[in-house]
């Protein structure tokens, strides 16, 4: 382990000022780990990890998940927490973070049966609990296109308790071409949205291969895409309330996919 005792010392850059996702993230493929439980599971996980920054005793009581991750001894670095938050720019709860190496994305033969897919979604915290909505019900594939937020930006890693590290995730470029393209693989493109017509969720039964959809948090799902959708659904709720937050959405649905599936077996 190596100390830190200069908030400009270079061996942490990639720790500098993390309010927002740095560029310099973006371009090298990596993402922030925040708090001992995620760290745990990164660590845990297949990802590989860049390195670790955190408070002393948090090395000395995971030295073996540590070791078997195989870091650079230069890149296991530890300092007190009030000189950590002034190197991230917040208060930090535990003094504990790690840069982990974001995975390739999976290709569209390589999602499940069930695919959950992000249609302009903005908000890195509903991304995150969307991520663990899906692992909570068994859910391991996810489909972001163009428009939406990456689920391995900060926040929605935080969120995500890490659940995003056991994800099969695919960014795509042409979100509406991919969705055809599953079509033909005969996946079913249901999409989650009030409309009219739609079907009410508790009479719906899901198929075998389907790619639920939700959309941006104040204008639901794209036109383009709706028009692609087999299927409409919709959750019915007082009619003296607009919508349902989408993380909240997610969850309620995918517990009524994921009752049907155990139902089938």
């Amino acid at each position: 382990m190596e100390e830190i005792t200069d908030i400009e010392d270079p061996r942490v850059k990639f720790y500098r000022s993390l309010r927002y996702t740095p560029k310099s993230h973006i371009q090298a493929k990596v993402f922030v780990a925040e708090g001992e439980k995620t760290v745990v599971r990164l660590l845990k996980s297949n990802l590989r990890v860049h390195s670790i920054f955190a408070i002393k005793e948090f090395f000395e009581l995971y030295k073996d998940l540590i070791f078997n991750k195989r870091v650079e001894k230069s890149r296991l670095l530890f300092a007190n927490k009030e000189l950590m938050e002034n190197i991230v720019g917040f208060h930090l709860h535990s003094g504990i973070m790690a840069i982990g190496y974001q995975p390739e994305d999976v290709s569209l033969g390589e999602l499940s049966n069930t695919v959950v897919g992000l249609n302009g979604i903005n908000s890195s915290e509903n991304v995150g609990l969307i991520v663990r909505n899906c692992r909570a019900f068994g859910i391991n594939s996810l489909l972001v296109d163009e428009y939406s937020t990456s689920p391995f930006l900060r926040r929605a890693v935080r969120v995500s308790m890490g659940n995003v590290f056991w994800m099969n995730v695919r960014h795509s470029k042409n979100f509406t071409s991919e969705l055809m393209a599953l079509k033909g693989l005969g996946f079913i493109i249901i999409g989650a949205e009030i409309y009219p017509n739609a079907f009410e969720l508790c009479k719906y039964k899901f198929p075998t291969k389907a790619v639920v959809l939700f959309g941006n948090e104040s204008t639901g799902l794209d036109n383009r895409v709706v028009k692609i959708c087999d299927d409409i659904i919709q959750i019915p709720i007082a009619s003296n309330v607009d919508s349902l937050n989408v993380g909240v959405s997610v969850g309620i649905l995918l517990y009524e996919l994921n009752r049907q599936k155990r139902r089938r077996k």
